[in-house]
C-alpha cells in the first residue's frame, strides 16, 4: 500500500505535465496503481485535471470575433498568417472553426460542365463604399465560369440592365471569348417573370445574348443549386475580400480587388476542384470560348410612348408607324444599333430604322394600316369608277373628264368620295343630272355637284353658248345709233 508521500509524489508529476506511463517508469511502480491514485484524488478534488495545449490558445478570442463576423475559416486563416505570425496548419483552424459553427450539411446535387459550356453570374451586397466624398451603396457582379471555375469580379453601384449588361461586357473581355451558356438568377434585370417553363428574358438583355451569341439560362426560383458555383464564389469574395476591410473610397476599393483577384482567387487552389483557377482556364478552357464579336454592341436608350390614332409614336422628333391595332396603347421604344424596336408587353410589334438627319418625317410601315386603310391610288380609282357607273352614264362621263382635268396633278380621290357620299341625301337619279349639268359647263368639283343638288335646278334647261341679246325687231326696240344722238344732247330732265 502506498503511503501519503507516494500520493503526493504522484499528484505533483501529474500537474507539471507527466503522463501515467511517465510517472510509473520514474517512481518504479505499475501504471495501474498511478492511474488509481489520480483517479481516487480527482474524486476527491485534490487535483486539477491537465489542461490541453493548443497552437490555437493566443489566438482563440481573435477566431471567435472573426467568426461571428461571418468570415470564412480560409480568411481566418490567412489574416492570422499575415497579422500573428501563425504557424500551424489551415486544417487545425478549419476544424476549430467547425466547432464553433456547427452548422449541418445541405445535401445537393452535382451538376458538371464541359469547358466553354456555362458561365454562372450573380450579385452580392457588400455594404457601402465611399464615392466623391459620399457613402454608397455598393454590390459585386461575379461571372464564373462552371468548368474551371476562374472568375471576374466589378464593384456595381446598381443592379440595373445597363450596368448587368457593362458587366457582362467586361466579364467576356477579361475571359477573351463567350461561353454558351450563362445562368442568371431571377433577378429583374434579366428576367421579368419567374416562369420556369416559360421565362421571358428582358429585351434589352436578351439583345445583348444574341449579339454575343449565347443563350441566356434563369434559374428556378428557390433552387439555389442551379447556381450553387457563383453563390459560392459571391461568398468566397464577400468574405475573403472585402468583410471586415476597411476602403478609403472606390478607387482603393477596385484596386486592391483587381490585385486579390490575379494574387489570390484565380491562382489558389480551388477547394472543390483542387486544381488552380487560372491553370485549368489557360490549358484547357480557353479555348473552348466563342470568339467576342467584332462590333461592339451598343447600349440601348428607351421611352415610353402612346400610340396615336394615326397609327404612329412621336419619338426623337420623327413618327413611327405601329400596327393600328395598338392606337391608344402604352408601348416600350428601345433604340439600339440605329434600329427602333417598339413592344407592347415584352412583344415586338414594329421595327424601323431610325431616322436621324431629318425632324418631322413619318416612318410608315403600310402594312400596320388597316386593311381598308392600306390600298394603293390605282385600286381606289378602279372602286370609284364602278362606283360612279353605277349611279348613271353621266357620273361616269363626269368621272372620266374628272380624271382628265386631274392628269398634271395628283389624283384627287376624296373629290369623287364626296360626290358618292350624296348617295345618302339624293337619289342616283338627282346625282347623275348634276353631274350632266357640271359636265355641260365644264366644272369638276364635288361643290358644283353638291349646289346643283341643293338647289334642286337639275332639271333647268342647258345652254351651249346661247346669247340673251334679242336679234328681232318689235315695237319697243329702236337702233343703237339713236342711243348715241341722245347723249350727244347731253342732260335729259323732266319738266
Amino acid at each position: 500500500m502506498l503511503g501519503v508521500g507516494m500520493h503526493t509524489t504522484i499528484e505533483t508529476l501529474f500537474k507539471k505535465g507527466y503522463n501515467k506511463t511517465q510517472i510509473a517508469n520514474i517512481l518504479g511502480i505499475d501504471r495501474k496503481t498511478v492511474r488509481t491514485v489520480l483517479q481516487k484524488l480527482e474524486k476527491c478534488s485534490v487535483i486539477e485535471r491537465k489542461q490541453s495545449v493548443s497552437i490555437l490558445d493566443p489566438h482563440k478570442e481573435y477566431i471567435n470575433i472573426q467568426v461571428s463576423k461571418e468570415l470564412t475559416a480560409k480568411r481566418i486563416f490567412q489574416d492570422l498568417c499575415d497579422g500573428y505570425n501563425y504557424t500551424g496548419s489551415y486544417d487545425t483552424v478549419k476544424r476549430y472553426v467547425a466547432k464553433i459553427r456547427e452548422k449541418p450539411s445541405k445535401a445537393y446535387m452535382v451538376l458538371t460542365s464541359l469547358p466553354g459550356e456555362e458561365a454562372q453570374v450573380d450579385f452580392g451586397y457588400i455594404g457601402t463604399i465611399k464615392v466623391n466624398n459620399r457613402h454608397k451603396k455598393a454590390w459585386i457582379f461575379v461571372m464564373v465560369l462552371s468548368y474551371s471555375r476562374y472568375m471576374y469580379v466589378q464593384i456595381v453601384f446598381d443592379q440595373s440592365v445597363k450596368t448587368f449588361i457593362e458587366c457582362h461586357k467586361n466579364g467576356f473581355k477579361y475571359f477573351g471569348g463567350v461561353p454558351e451558356t450563362v445562368k442568371i438568377d431571377n433577378l429583374k434585370a434579366g428576367v421579368l417573370e419567374n416562369d420556369f417553363y416559360e421565362p421571358v428574358i428582358q429585351k434589352n438583355y436578351a439583345a445583348f445574348a444574341a449579339h454575343y451569341g449565347f443563350w441566356a439560362q434563369p434559374c428556378r426560383v428557390r433552387t439555389p443549386t442551379d447556381k450553387g458555383k457563383v453563390e459560392s464564389n459571391v461568398d468566397y469574395v464577400k468574405n475573403n475580400c472585402f468583410k471586415g476591410r476597411e476602403f478609403k473610397n472606390y478607387g482603393e476599393a477596385k484596386k486592391f480587388l483587381s490585385r486579390w483577384l490575379d494574387t489570390i482567387a484565380n491562382v489558389r487552389k480551388h477547394g472543390t476542384t483542387h486544381k488552380v483557377p487560372l491553370e485549368i482556364f489557360q490549358t484547357v478552357e480557353k479555348e473552348k470560348l466563342t470568339s467576342l464579336p467584332n462590333e461592339e454592341y451598343i447600349m440601348s436608350k428607351s421611352k415610353t410612348c402612346i400610340v396615336n390614332t394615326n397609327c404612329h409614336i412621336t419619338y426623337c422628333g420623327n413618327y413611327y408607324s405601329v400596327p393600328y391595332a395598338y392606337i391608344g396603347q402604352e408601348v416600350n421604344v428601345i433604340e439600339i444599333n440605329n434600329l427602333i424596336k417598339i413592344f407592347y408587353k415584352e412583344k415586338e410589334i414594329a421595327l424601323h430604322t431610325i431616322c436621324s438627319d431629318k425632324k418631322g418625317t413619318f416612318i410608315t410601315n403600310n402594312e400596320h394600316y388597316p386593311h381598308s386603310k392600306n390600298i394603293t391610288s390605282s385600286e381606289i380609282l378602279s372602286r370609284q369608277r364602278n362606283e360612279m357607273t353605277e349611279i348613271g352614264r353621266n357620273a361616269l362621263k363626269f368621272f372620266d373628264e374628272f380624271i382628265k382635268v386631274s392628269n398634271n396633278k395628283k389624283y384627287d380621290y376624296r373629290s369623287i368620295t364626296g360626290i358618292l357620299s350624296l348617295r345618302n341625301k339624293y337619289s342616283s337619279e338627282v346625282i347623275d343630272k348634276a353631274c350632266a349639268r357640271a359636265y355641260n359647263y365644264g366644272v369638276f368639283t364635288y361643290r358644283v355637284i353638291k349646289k346643283i343638288c341643293e338647289k334642286g335646278i337639275i332639271d333647268l334647261p342647258l345652254y351651249d353658248n346661247q346669247t340673251y341679246i334679242n336679234q328681232n325687231t318689235t315695237e319697243v326696240t329702236r337702233n343703237i345709233s339713236e342711243y348715241n344722238k341722245l347723249v350727244g344732247l347731253g342732260e335729259l330732265r323732266d319738266e
